[in-house]
């Protein structure tokens, strides 16, 4: 009698777990409080209208958890740079889904859809942006890295160490050149950077090493870098994924007003290694 027990009981066991396996896990239910922290993001332009001028922008969005964000921005249109600052609201749905409006100032105010992903402990560490108030027949949209959940201070040592790097153009000039690279930018913690890069330009492999660059980074983790190579190129970027205070990703654009013989904007990223 005792062995029939045990065996029944062993059976209704194994019943009462297949069932919970079968069941179909319990959507996650998001809200405002969902997105908080601060993100880095980028922007940029699609279009194939060549009488549009290229467009990209990179920055810090800071959500507040109740349906406020404020913030800074870099912005590249064909060949000049803008630097600012922007503020709005927004609103998350139960399923990750939202909308955002931001003003820029300098410039105006944007309509935006969000997606969230990547959710932990019910915030998210990342955000996929599309611009909806644009009627004109182009694209701006991009992505937002999660920088960290609690406000900070950041320096040059917050950015220290190897970051594998790649970078592409966006152009609707069918007559430039195709760009793009990859490589690594060796950040001292200190305001100085090397790094190599290997470049696929019109059809041709370049690149190579360079040393000399120099970088800086501003409180809420935005930066600038300067000096790279023979274009003596400059960038503006923002750090995301930051832990125990070192960045370990961070989002770029290239603000030469003189880089390049046409209208594109170059923009990239890089992650730690």
């Amino acid at each position: 009698m005792q062995v029939f027990s045990r065996r029944f009981v062993q059976v209704g066991i194994l019943i009462f777990l297949a069932i919970v396996i079968a069941l179909p896990a319990q959507a996650a239910t998001f809200s405002n409080a969902s997105l908080k922290g601060t993100y880095s993001f980028l922007n940029s332009l699609t279009t194939a209208n060549l009488g549009t001028n290229q467009f990209a922008m990179v920055g810090v969005l800071a959500f507040n958890g109740t349906g406020n964000v404020t913030g800074s921005f870099t912005s590249i249109s064909s060949t000049t740079p803008q630097t600012g600052t922007l503020s709005g609201t927004y609103s998350v749905m139960s399923n990750g889904t939202g909308t955002m409006t931001v003003t820029f100032t300098p410039g105006g105010t944007a309509k935006f859809a969000i997606t969230l992903n990547s959710t932990t402990a019910g915030v998210s560490h990342g955000v996929q942006l599309l611009r909806t108030d644009d009627t004109n027949n182009e694209i701006l949209s991009g992505t937002a890295v999660q920088q960290a959940t609690t406000s900070a201070t950041y320096s040059v040592a917050s950015l220290k160490g190897n970051f594998a790097l790649q970078y592409n153009p966006r152009t609707a000039d069918g007559s430039l050149a195709e760009d793009g690279g990859i490589g690594i930018f060796t950040f001292d913690g200190k305001g100085n950077l090397k790094g190599t890069v290997t470049v696929m330009y019109d059809g041709g492999p370049a690149g190579g090493s360079f040393s000399g660059a120099v970088y800086t980074v501003n409180p809420d983790g935005s930066g600038t870098i300067s000096g790279i190579g023979g274009h003596v190129l400059t960038i503006a970027f923002a750090l995301n994924t930051v832990t125990a205070g070192q960045g370990k990703g961070l989002q770029f654009l290239d603000t030469n007003d003189s880089d390049g013989p046409g209208n594109l904007v170059i923009t990239g990223s890089a992650l730690k290694q």
